[in-house]
């Protein structure tokens, strides 16, 4: 990741737009990170990640709601199926 420094409004657009085409650009502003610039195709792939993550969870949330209505309608308690759960078999 390439960082440039926006001291005394040094930087100029196009090499920060060039830049950030290439790859992500941190730009600092008292010598802390202040953003960081992406191209649209790598801010597509990390909003593309955090969508297929959020899906992810919501399934595995729906799975163990599902797991836990069913133990509850079997009258499993909770050492049942910590039992069940530790069995390798």
């Amino acid at each position: 990741m390439r960082t440039l420094s926006a001291k005394k409004d040094e930087i100029k657009l196009r090499e920060l737009i060039d830049a950030a085409r290439e790859e992500p650009v941190t730009v600092l502003a008292d010598g802390e990170r202040a953003v960081v610039a992406l191209s649209p195709a790598e801010f597509g792939r990390l909003d593309e990640d955090d969508r297929v993550r959020r899906e992810a969870k919501a399934r595995l949330r729906e799975t163990i709601t599902s797991a836990q209505q069913e133990a509850d309608e079997r009258g499993l308690t909770e050492e049942e199926l910590k039992r069940l759960l530790a069995d390798e078999s």
